[in-house]
């Protein structure tokens, strides 16, 4: 045990202490019903972190914890056992507020270790073993060793189902560009993409000098995804293209994956349960089975020809009592009686966005009936200048509440297919999104459906010549 204090914490090497020690026996030592404050980090393609606070000791429950998108960092509380501590607080460091002396801190320490390794804190907080960072850095090393193989195997023409999502930087209606920069690719003027792709990453490092690339660190601290703006580099606008790294790997019969520049060590069982609720959603007959759209605009455009679906793209609707909120009931409505909310899903973030979109405009549907009615006017006039007819029919009035089970869900996604394994899929931290919202749908009444439509050429490549400096 390392007693510390003021700031001597900072004195002690970050390998030389156990992380998550002080979490643990937090979790062992205070009842659910008397936690005062939780920090988390929800996962998505941009990590979220937030602190609940509690005025006073409080319920599990009304923190409103994510079970399966939260990961709990730290938490805080009173003690079962008031002669260990009057409040206990813990993330890696343990803290705690006790009268003590010089003779009972030994024992203190006897009983913060036996709390470290008791398992009672599975019955209410088992959840904090489903998905936890990796703090191993011996560890971090070999699985980045893992990866980086996969990038060598790309590079001499093999497969691998390592791909690339781009968090957060590229605006979807903006005619941005990106390239690929660091050390070891292909020299001269750089060629733009309207996207991120691996097989475009590849295709860099294939003209490039792999062998200035000695391992993963040597690209980490390099490479680089930048946007380009009218064929000149944005400097504000760039990501390490470490950070867009999406690989899932079992190494010694555990699951890890890395996503948005971190490694996750998964449990097999919450794993095996995600990739089951996934496949269900799936449709094994999406609307459309493939496209060679280069984007989600082109699709959309490609996707007006067909008579049994209409486009409600950029139709903004305010529900009642909320002026200025203005919410797209769908993409597409299609006989029947599907409501269809697309991306494309080459950038993680925007695949989660999709899901609060269908979340919202199914919660606005069933309990508005401003909502209802201005969706189905805006039916009528969407049809008069696609010249098509009868959707309006398939719409309740706003007077009328609609029965949920009438209609489906879907959301549509465009996905290229993996190299190794040839399988249409999305990043597993979308999939655990997926779920929670699937399952917030599905308790209106909806039933709600995944189509992964197959992208069938190499798109990223923008359709101009232009280089960047």
């Amino acid at each position: 045990m390392a007693l510390t204090f003021g700031t001597g914490h900072h004195a002690l090497e970050a390998d030389a202490f156990e992380r998550g020690f002080g979490l643990r026996v937090v979790l062992n030592a205070v009842a659910r019903s008397n936690l005062r404050g939780i920090d988390v980090a929800t996962l998505d393609a941009t990590t979220f972190l937030k602190r609940v606070q509690a005025s006073r000791d409080a319920d599990l429950e009304g923190f409103k914890i994510d079970f399966e998108r939260d990961l709990v960092r730290l938490a805080a509380g009173s003690p079962k056992d008031t002669t260990f501590a009057r409040s206990l607080a813990g993330k890696d460091m343990l803290t705690l507020h006790s009268k003590t002396s010089s003779s009972d801190v030994r024992e203190k320490c006897r009983k913060a270790l036996t709390l470290y390794e008791s398992r009672d804190y599975k019955a209410d907080f088992g959840f904090i073993d489903f998905v936890a960072p990796v703090q191993d850095k011996a560890l971090i090393e070999t699985l980045d060793g893992l990866a980086f193989a996969e990038i060598q195997s790309l590079a001499q023409g093999g497969s691998s189902d390592l791909h690339l999502a781009l968090p957060e930087i590229l605006d979807p209606e903006e005619g941005v560009e990106i390239g690929y920069y660091g050390i070891g690719l292909k020299p001269g003027a750089k060629p733009s993409f309207s996207q991120v792709m691996i097989d475009d990453y590849v295709d860099e490092l294939q003209g490039g000098r792999l062998n200035d690339i000695a391992d993963m660190a040597a690209l980490r601290s390099s490479h680089e995804v930048r946007v380009i703006r009218n064929g000149e580099l944005d400097k504000k606008q760039k990501r390490k293209l470490y950070d867009c790294l999406v690989f899932e790997v079992d190494h010694h019969g555990s699951i890890y994956v890395l996503f948005g520049g971190e490694w996750f060590s998964v449990d097999k069982k919450f794993y095996a349960a995600i990739e089951k609720s996934f496949a269900r959603l799936v449709s094994p007959v999406p609307f459309v089975a493939s496209t060679t759209a280069t984007n989600e605009r082109d699709f959309i455009a490609e996707l007006n020809s067909r008579t049994d679906l209409l486009n409600m793209d950029q139709v903004k609707i305010s529900p009642e009592g909320m002026p200025g909120a203005s919410f797209e009931p769908c993409d597409f409505l299609s006989t029947k009686r599907q409501f269809i909310h697309l991306k494309d899903g080459h950038a993680s973030d925007l695949i989660s966005h999709l899901w609060n979109q269908g979340i919202v405009a199914s919660e606005s549907f069933v309990r508005d009936g401003k909502f209802r009615k201005e969706f189905r006017d805006n039916a009528i006039v969407r049809q008069r200048k696609y010249r098509k007819a009868g959707f309006e029919k398939l719409l309740p009035s706003g007077r009328s509440r609609p029965d949920a089970s009438q209609f489906t869900v879907v959301f549509g996604i465009l996905r290229l297919r993996y190299r190794r394994s040839g399988a249409l899929g999305i990043p597993f931290f979308s999939k655990v999104s997926l779920r929670a919202a699937a399952d917030r749908i599905a308790l209106m009444g909806f039933n709600v459906e995944l189509h992964l439509v197959e992208k069938q050429a190499k798109l990223g490549k923008a359709p101009s010549a232009k280089k960047a400096a």
